[in-house]
This record gives structure tokens, C-alpha cells and sequence, in this order.
């Protein structure tokens, strides 16, 4: 019997408007776990090479893990894969939120979409079912207006609804995808890829109960875990405030990107601490499917300027940098403000951020003037000027339609491609974490499959204290030396490549990296006994592991066949510079060349060739990838 699956992939042919349910067995689960699993094994064998992002032929994935809906904290993710239209390679996106849990309960562990319909549509899905409906009546409206469209319309409150919004349908590059309004797949253009292809939404409601080995296992750990987590200071502190106390925190190690990441710290971070938040913001503590952590901000502001919809929540620290500290705007409720926009349009605030960012510094540089922004006059620090950004770009309105295409094709277009404040990796914009505080992250970044991504694998700061709960747990990955967080050294790359694999061990499966060890509060070992509970399977880390590893390795294939590259590895000219604030600032942190040979050794060690990238035949061999091998061959 099938446990913590249904063994069911709907496979979604929009151009045709057919649908058909395709079985997979245990072997595949075991293989892939599911998720970014299960997305890349089908982007490798359907998606042509070469194809542009855009075309039919792309896919979009959206799929869950054999953890997603389990009765315990943080098990709620799923993840939307294909060909990034913002960066062209192998990309992912996870979200937390009810629509993963939802979408199994209805019958199913994944959708696949090919092709394109002719019009807007929407996928309806609920107890072992699907349906192609139309949805041109709902197209533009606001992500909130189509969430209670779609429930009015088949009759439920509970309906879960996935959609891109209007940023997705105007093709915007870094358009996201949104659950519950206030959950995100919020990287690589994922909405742009579902508005391509003229899919608007998913709704989903389920009534059917996921099977699980050992219900009462879960039950109990989850009873305990929600009694405890808040023992746990990494639980205590989410609880208490969620992401938003990072601005004082990295601000307080010179870490905090302000201007662009030309400066690090704030000489004042009150406008933008926790507790100002709590005090001006907050008004409950929300949070996913089944998770007592409650980390998400529900928040009110009734303000004549700035007042906000509360139902699309409140930003997180991502959003308070882009679009408030790295825009020298320190105004909370202007923030808010521009958070609400964002995920009523569903952009990026990331990449929107990060765009204007780069838009104003180079109207400060006169690479770009006035006549090229419809008359407007670029600069830090003005956030009326970053609101009505936000709009013009969701629209595609006047220069708006210019920020849309991203940072990396604006720096190209304007003559600045190889510009050291160019901040974009693999065509993706940098998350708000400064490297030159966290080498490790920034390794990341560079590594990625699908450009720069703050949560590619666990930060730096969480192993420099051998006491620290953090570092405890993760011993039985074999890393047993704390290391210094802004030292590039072999025990760095080593334990950096095995934390690769437990992140993508957690996206595959389902599971909020909040949730467990390293990050949160719950151990590695208690972790492998859900999952156990959860599967029947008698499995452990390594097996694990070595599944998230297999997903690597395919999204490494893709991006081999694509034309990529370790040249393309690599981090903007602007954090080689010396560490402009707090802590050794004026310091070069590392240089180029040392992490370059940080780059050659992570792939030595993780079975790739150190200058193609390519995944050498023994490490597929070892992964039971041939089939691989053979595309790649061929290619």
C-alpha cells in the first residue's frame, strides 16, 4: 500500500484541453520524494533543448512531496518547477501555505501543464477529478478578487486557490505564483510561466485523507513538538517575530543590504526593528497547514496614505530590504504598503526591488536619464516613487514595461552587462543576505541550479557554536568542526555541499526548513522517524539524501544541456569588494580567487565536472541515472 502518496500526476495538455491521470509506484517516490524530484525528472525527459521559456513546449510542474499534508509542523510545502523565464535555466519555486495539502486530499501528488490554451483558463480539481474551465471573467482581477471568484463559483470557502496575477499574465520576468494570498513560489518567474501558457489558476478542494503508516506516531510528535518548540530559542524567536527581526540582527554584523549593498548597516535600525513592527503592524500570528510555529504576520494599518489590505499579510524581512532598506526607505507602513501591491499583482519583491535598485543607481551614474524613465527622476530614499514603480510594472506600463524584463536584460540593455553593481546571478537577482557576512550563502548563490537564492541551503551563522542546538544537530551529517562565517575553507565547501543535500531533502519531501534541524526546533533523528511514520519505508538519512541529490543532478543535467556552465557561477564584482560596514569593515572578506576554488571543489565533491558542470558518468551511474548519461551523450 501506498503511504504519504496518492501515486497519482495529472498530466494537463492546455493546447488540446485534455487531461489524463498517469500512475507512478513506490520505486519513483523512493527515487525522488516528490516536489523538485518529480519536476525535474519531467523537465529533463519532455522539455526540448533550447526552447525558449515562453514557448508551448515548456512545462510547468506543480508538485508535492511525500511529507506535504502529514500531521505535524512545517510538513505543507510543494514546489512549481520548468524552464525559468527570468533566468532560462532549470528552476524551482517552494511555498508553504494550504494548497499542497489541498491538492492531495483532492486525489492527486502533482500537475504537469503543457502547451498553451487558447484563452484564459483555470484547472479545476476536487476528489480524484479535473476540469478545464474558463476563466477570461477573472483574468485581470486582483489575486484576492479571483481567490473568492473561484470559491463563489464552485461553491466552497474551503477552496484552495494557486494563482499568478495580473504581473504573471502581462509576462512580467519575475512574476510569482500565490496561495492563501499570503503564500509564495516567489522566484525564477514561475507566474509569468503560468500566465504564458494562459492558466490563471488552480483550484483545489479535497475531502479524501492521506494515508499514513503510523498515524499515531505523527500524531504524538506533533502534540509534543507544539507543547516544546517554543523551548527552542530558533522556535521561540519565529514565533515571537517571524523574519522581521533580521533587519537589527544583520544590520548589527555589517550584513544588512542598505543602498544597493554599497553600505551593510543602519546607524538606527528602530524603524525597521521587530518590536517597531509588533507595535505598528502586527495584528495576529498566522501561520500554514498544520504548523503551531505560526510565523507569517497578519497585519492592520488604517492609514490615510498607506493603509493596507490586511488579507494579503504582512512583509517579511525579504521584502522589508528589497523594498525599504537596500531602497534607503525606512518607512514600515510605506513597505507594507508596496508588500500588498506586490501580492495583489504577485511580483517578486525580490526581483522588484532589487530592479529598482539597480534602476536608480544607474540614473545616479547618467547611464540612464529622464528621457529614459518617462520623465521620472530615479533616486534612493523616495517611496512614492517605489509604489507607483510596483504599479507600472505589474502593467507593463511606460518604463514599467522595461523593469519588467529584470535586472540582468536592463543591465545588458543599458551597456553595463559585466557592472560590478549588476547583482544578478544566472540572470536572478541577489536575496537581501550579504555574502561578506555569510560565505556560505554566498557560495550558494553562486552554485545554485536557478540563480541566487537565500534559501538554497542553511546559513553560515548557524555552525560557528559548537554548544548550539544547530550545530548538535547536524553531527550526523559528519560535520563536526564549527566554522568561522566568513572563512572559505575545505571543512566550509565539504559541510556546504551535505547541507545542500538536507535542503533539497527538504524541498523534495514537503517540509519548511523552519520546521527542523538545522533551522528549527526539531531534531534530525525525530525527522527521519516521521518520515518513516509518514511512508512505512525503512529508510534514513543517507537514502534520503542521496534522493535530493538526484534532483540536483537533473536540474544539473538541464542546465549542462542548456548551455550553461561553471563560468556562470559566479558572484557580482561589488561583494569581492571590502565589507562596507560593521564588524572588519573595510576588509576584503575573501578574494576572487578563493572562491573560485571553492566553486572547483564543491563540484569535485559532489560528482560534477569542476569547468563544464556536467555530471560525470560515475556519479550517474551511482544514482541510477544511465538514462541521463545517454541524453546528455546524444546532446
Amino acid at each position: 500500500m501506498a503511504w504519504g502518496y496518492t501515486g497519482k500526476i495529472l498530466q494537463v495538455d492546455l493546447t488540446n484541453r485534455k487531461i489524463a491521470v498517469e500512475e507512478r509506484d513506490d520505486v519513483f517516490y523512493r527515487s525522488h520524494l516528490g516536489g523538485r524530484g518529480i519536476g525535474y525528472h519531467e523537465l529533463l525527459k519532455r522539455v526540448p533543448a533550447g526552447i525558449d521559456p515562453f514557448s508551448e513546449e515548456n512545462l510547468l510542474v506543480f508538485a508535492t512531496g511525500v511529507m506535504t499534508g502529514a500531521p505535524i509542523a512545517a510538513s505543507n510545502r510543494f514546489s512549481v518547477i520548468g524552464k525559468s523565464p527570468l533566468t532560462g535555466a532549470a528552476g524551482e519555486s517552494e511555498a508553504a501555505g494550504f494548497f499542497g495539502p489541498e491538492l492531495k486530499m483532492a486525489g492527486f501528488d502533482a500537475v504537469v501543464f503543457s502547451g498553451k490554451a487558447e484563452m484564459p483558463v483555470y484547472l479545476w480539481v476536487t476528489e480524484g477529478k479535473a476540469e478545464i474551465r474558463d476563466a477570461s471573467h477573472i483574468a485581470v482581477l486582483g489575486a484576492r478578487e479571483v481567490e473568492d471568484a473561484l470559491r463563489e463559483e464552485n461553491g466552497s470557502p474551503k477552496i484552495r486557490v494557486a494563482q499568478t496575477g495580473l504581473a504573471g499574465m502581462n509576462l512580467v520576468r519575475f512574476a510569482n505564483i500565490t496561495n492563501n494570498l499570503t503564500n509564495f513560489n516567489g522566484r525564477n518567474g514561475f507566474g509569468a510561466l503560468m500566465g504564458s501558457k494562459n492558466l490563471r489558476a488552480i483550484a483545489a478542494l479535497g475531502s479524501r485523507k492521506i494515508p499514513f503508516a503510523d498515524p499515531e506516531f505523527l500524531r504524538k510528535t506533533a502534540v509534543d513538538y507544539a507543547r516544546t518548540f517554543k523551548d527552542n530559542p530558533l522556535g521561540k524567536g519565529l514565533y515571537h517575530y517571524g523574519t522581521t527581526i533580521f533587519c537589527e540582527l544583520l544590520s548589527a554584523g555589517g550584513g544588512l543590504p542598505v543602498n544597493n549593498f554599497r553600505q551593510s548597516k543602519l546607524d538606527d535600525t528602530t524603524p525597521v526593528s521587530g518590536d517597531t513592527y509588533n507595535q505598528v503592524l502586527l495584528k495576529k500570528r498566522t501561520g500554514c497547514y498544520a504548523c503551531p510555529i505560526q510565523c507569517k504576520r497578519g497585519i492592520a494599518l488604517d492609514d490615510p496614505k498607506y493603509g493596507v489590505d490586511s488579507r494579503y499579510g504582512g512583509p517579511e524581512y525579504e521584502t522589508m530590504a528589497a523594498l525599504g532598506t537596500n531602497l534607503n526607505i525606512l518607512n514600515l507602513k510605506a513597505i507594507a504598503k508596496g508588500n500588498e501591491i506586490c501580492n495583489r499583482y504577485c511580483l517578486d519583491t525580490i526581483s522588484m526591488g532589487m530592479t529598482i535598485a539597480f534602476a536608480c543607481e544607474c540614473f545616479e551614474r547618467n547611464i540612464i536619464t529622464r528621457a529614459d524613465t518617462d520623465g521620472l527622476e530615479l533616486r534612493f530614499g523616495d517611496a512614492d516613487l517605489m509604489l507607483r514603480l510596483l504599479e507600472m510594472t505589474a502593467r507593463r506600463e511606460g518604463f514599467g514595461d522595461l523593469l519588467a524584463e529584470g535586472m540582468n536584460r536592463l543591465a545588458v540593455r543599458w551597456g553595463v552587462g559585466d557592472a560590478g553593481f549588476n547583482l544578478s546571478v544566472k540572470g536572478q537577482e541577489l536575496p537581501m543576505h550579504d555574502p561578506r557576512v555569510k560565505v556560505g550563502v554566498g557560495l550558494g548563490y553562486a552554485v545554485s541550479s536557478y540563480g541566487a537564492d537565500h534559501m538554497y541551503a542553511a546559513h553560515d551563522t548557524m555552525f560557528t557554536d559548537a554548544a548550539s542546538f544547530s550545530f548538535q544537530s547536524t553531527l550526523p551529517l559528519g560535520i563536526y568542526r564549527p566554522m568561522h562565517p566568513t572563512k572559505i575553507t575545505s571543512d566550509k565547501v565539504r559541510s556546504y555541499a551535505k547541507l545542500d543535500s538536507l535542503w533539497k531533502m527538504m524541498d523534495a519531501l514537503g517540509l519548511c526548513v523552519f520546521g527542523f534541524a538545522p533551522r528549527g526546533a526539531m531534531s534530525l533523528e525525530t525527522l527521519v522517524q516521521c518520515i518513516r511514520a509518514a511512508t512505512g519505508w525503512n529508510t534514513g538519512l543517507y537514502e534520503l539524501m542521496q534522493a535530493a541529490e538526484r534532483g540536483s543532478l537533473l536540474a544539473r543535467a538541464f542546465n549542462f544541456r542548456e548551455g550553461f556552465s561553471v563560468k556562470d557561477d559566479r558572484l557580482p564584482r561589488r561583494l569581492f569588494e571590502p565589507k562596507p560596514g560593521g564588524p572588519e569593515a573595510g576588509k576584503q572578506m575573501f578574494t576572487p580567487e578563493d572562491f573560485t576554488e571553492a566553486i572547483r571543489l564543491f563540484y569535485e565533491i559532489i560528482g560534477c565536472d569542476p569547468e563544464s558542470g556536467r555530471p560525470r558518468r560515475g556519479k550517474l551511474m551511482e544514482m541510477d541515472l544511465e538514462w541521463v548519461d545517454k541524453v546528455l551523450t546524444v546532446s
